[in-house]
């Protein structure tokens, strides 16, 4: 039987620590908030490999690597009550990180099954704090919402402006952006009606088809 509790620990004093993630409070959080519950079953054993797995829901919906991860979240400088969008949050791991720093969390999923997913495991993990939303990924969830962060679960070729026009001023857009290994993690920040872009790392995620160059301009 895999000690999860160990594996964890190994996650953030192997990725986490010694790839830049230096926020003590994010290293905290990834040692309790527990991945597998937020994985596919049959990948449960590789939970916390650095690798991209499948998120539990049956939908096909793909997590980024922990490593990934932190980093990005560590970008988005969550404070006690930032409202966040998490876009294509899959089952809620995402969500749970942010939830336990403090964030008022949305997740957005595409449909039904994922959601409710979602919804189920962050049950198990006991994570309060965090809607589920359904609705297309580049609507940005609730019509007149706006969010101190969005981050988005995946690779995009794509970033529309219906997203970055939910910033609110000082907020930030966190993704992986660009085509296979030429993809970096962007971190765009909305000031005073003006869109600014900070590249922080390579790195790889799954690409959404909702933010690939053949869905540039639908909406």
């Amino acid at each position: 039987m895999i000690d999860f509790s160990k594996a964890r620990r190994a996650m953030v004093d192997g990725q986490l620590r010694t790839n830049d993630v230096t926020n003590s409070n994010l290293l905290d959080v990834f040692t309790v908030v527990p991945r597998e519950v937020f994985v596919d079953q049959a990948e449960q054993s590789v939970a916390y490999a650095d690798r991209i797995v499948t998120a539990s829901g049956g939908t096909g919906r793909q997590m980024l690597p922990p490593m990934t991860l932190g980093r990005m979240i560590q970008a988005a400088d969550l404070k006690l009550g930032s409202e966040v969008l998490d876009v294509a949050g899959g089952a809620g791991y995402t969500a749970a990180l942010m939830a336990a720093l403090g964030a008022s969390v949305t997740l957005l999923e595409v449909d039904d099954i994922q959601a409710k997913a979602a919804e189920q495991a962050l049950a198990v993990a006991g994570v309060r704090g965090v809607i589920v939303a359904v609705g297309p990924l580049s609507s940005g969830g609730k019509k007149s919402a706006k969010y101190d962060t969005i981050l988005i679960n995946g690779r995009c070729e794509s970033v529309p402006d219906s997203l970055l026009n939910k910033l609110k001023n000082g907020g930030r857009l966190i993704c992986v952006y660009g085509s296979g290994v030429s993809s970096m993690v962007r971190v765009y920040t909305a000031t005073d009606g003006a869109i600014g872009e900070k590249r922080l790392m390579s790195a790889s995620g799954p690409l959404l088809t909702a933010f690939s160059r053949s869905n540039e301009f639908v909406f």
